[in-house]
């Protein structure tokens, strides 16, 4: 496993005990954390949240993240602007059910931001409720 990765686990799992890491066959390390608590607005209260650190990571920054199990929607049955359930994650066996949420960065300092960095990214997403 990448050293930094190992590094940046560590204050992910304050906050989520059972966020992992898994090393792909490409280099990228699959970013899983479990019962992530949403904001209202959603037809769920939570979910897992799945991202990719490719290699080359933290120089290379995490792009786009997925939900698990799928059919994340909003509380009105809409589906979010930028998502599908028929992405999958690339280098993980096919299979599993998720929505795919293409939502990028505008910004990544590979000196200051990490795993919880991109984490808190994702939770701003869920709060725009689009």
């Amino acid at each position: 496993m990448n050293p930094i990765i190992e590094q940046q686990l560590a204050p992910l799992r304050e906050s989520f005990a059972d966020a992992s890491a898994t090393l792909l066959a490409g280099g990228a390390h699959l970013i899983t954390v479990p019962n992530v608590g949403i904001p209202p607005g959603w037809n769920r209260q939570s979910t897992s949240i799945l991202f990719l650190a490719p290699a080359g990571y933290p120089a290379a920054q995490p792009d786009c993240f997925w939900v698990e199990p799928s059919q994340m929607r909003l509380a009105n049955g809409g589906t979010p602007q930028g998502s599908n359930d028929s992405n999958p994650i690339p280098g993980v066996a096919p299979g599993r059910q998720l929505t795919w949420f293409s939502w990028h960065l505008q910004q990544w300092n590979p000196n200051h931001d990490s795993l919880l960095t991109y984490l808190n990214v994702i939770m701003q997403r869920f709060r725009s409720l689009q």
